[in-house]
């Protein structure tokens, strides 16, 4: 996807946050923009903010683990602006700060449900349209925690790496059908994460950003979201496989890389 502007982006989880960026960055492209989100009164909000600005915008709530939502979003998005040419899933939610102990069954499914089925979800909806289109773009937001486990984030770091895999799997399957694929891949990003995942770990609603790792995304020095949506669209043009937004997480992945080829040389030693 050289060419961006006129052309109709599908947001999932975009009322607010790295969404919400990547959707403002879009509107800057001069693309047609559908806001998509559980939560219909902040996605109400943020529509409005975005046409009030001058975008062409459509709001269409979404609970993303919901595949009849699905199909009457899409039904919705082709009769009122057409073909949807980039997909951004990017619906997720959070554990931060649960051990795996913690994790109760309920907790489990709900996050693979969101940050994994959702994700399926948003593919398996749209790719056909997008191949009648001619082609498009689709990207998947991961995490640094999709490239390396992290302690008390079990389910969400089971998710992330699933979505990078999964990524890699749709790019190597649709590079012949005019379709690239991202995975996004951010470290610390401002965002509503730590509020918006609440329900999905049993806590009531709170307008006060915990203390704890659990409020990390609510840190003030966090990258602006639209900073994310600039990376992003850069990136969908060059048509990158992976999005990377924080340098300083090179060393870790690095690391990680040479624990994994520790491993074949110690295969290596132990077939000869």
């Amino acid at each position: 996807m050289d060419e961006l502007s006129g052309k109709i982006a599908f947001i999932t989880g975009s009322a607010g946050g790295i969404g919400l960026g990547i959707a403002r960055a879009c509107a800057q492209a001069g693309m047609r923009i559908v806001l998509s989100d559980i939560d219909e009164r902040e996605l109400g909000d943020s529509a409005a903010q975005l046409t009030d600005a001058g975008a062409d915008v459509l709001a269409v709530p979404l609970d993303v683990t919901d595949r009849e939502g699905w199909a009457r979003a899409a039904g919705r998005v082709s009769e009122e602006m057409g073909p949807v040419q980039l997909l951004v899933n990017n619906a997720g939610a959070s554990t931060f700060g649960m051990r795996f102990e913690e994790i109760g069954p309920a907790v489990w499914d709900r996050m693979i449900g969101i940050n994994l089925t959702g994700v399926y979800n948003g593919v398996h909806t749209f790719l056909d349209a997008m191949r009648a289109a001619g082609g498009g773009h689709i990207v998947t937001t991961s995490s640094m925690g999709g490239l390396v486990g992290m302690a008390a984030l079990a389910p969400y770091c089971a998710t992330k790496f699933a979505v990078v895999g999964l990524s890699e799997v749709l790019r190597a399957e649709l590079a012949e059908e005019q379709i690239g694929v991202s995975v996004l891949c951010p470290g610390g990003v401002r965002s509503r994460l730590w509020r918006t995942s609440r329900p999905v770990r049993g806590l009531p609603d709170s307008d006060t950003p915990p203390s704890d790792v659990s409020g990390q995304s609510a840190n003030p020095a966090g990258m602006d979201p639209f900073e994310v949506g600039l990376r992003v669209l850069e990136a969908v043009v060059a048509d990158e496989p992976y999005i990377l937004t924080h340098p300083e997480f090179r060393d870790a992945v690095t690391e990680r890389h040479e624990r994994l080829l520790h491993g074949f040389d110690r295969a290596e030693a132990f077939t000869k």
